[in-house]
């Protein structure tokens, strides 16, 4: 089950990227449905706990892991020459970390499209994964970080604060 709807799910998901709420109810209910039969729970119960028992991303985070991945391969030389040219960082930049260029655009279609929302996404991630030495430690550094923002509690401060604090 979870082969199969993943699989479908994250198809061109980064296509995904700012579509309607309605819309990305309907892609979440369809991972809730998942997570409810590998589960056994019954279709009504809440499910956002049960999709962090299993520890998966919300399909927002799944999106937003996507593009960052694309960006950081970009940024990294291991991505098409065709998406490289779409990421580059800003020749004047007034904090101390470089960011990617943002591209304006006059249109919420605009907003959508790949280096307007990449840079959008990689200039808010914190410093600690735009650092990562490899992909897979970016990519379970991203995991975490997007899984600690999709299931806030109150345990998951202190716990973004201590990785933070070690991982510099």
């Amino acid at each position: 089950v979870q082969a199969l709807v993943f699989s479908n799910l994250d198809y061109c998901n980064a296509l995904y990227y700012g579509i309607s709420t309605s819309s990305l109810n309907q892609l979440q209910s369809i991972q809730n449905r998942a997570c409810a039969i590998i589960l056994g729970r019954k279709r009504k119960e809440p499910k956002s706990h049960h999709i962090m028992k299993l520890h998966w991303l919300k399909v927002k985070e799944r999106i937003d892991f996507k593009i960052l991945l694309i960006t950081y391969k970009a940024l990294a030389g291991s991505a098409p020459d065709y998406i490289a040219e779409l990421v580059r960082y800003c020749p004047l930049s007034g904090s101390r970390e470089p960011s990617l260029q943002a591209h304006i655009s006059k249109t919420s279609f605009g907003d959508r499209a790949f280096v307007s929302c990449a840079a959008k996404l990689w200039n808010h991630l914190p410093s600690y994964i735009k650092n990562a030495d490899s992909v897979t430690c970016f990519k379970s550094r991203l995991k975490t970080h997007l899984f600690l923002k999709s299931h806030p509690n109150p345990d998951n401060q202190l716990i973004t604060t201590n990785i933070s604090d070690v991982i510099v």
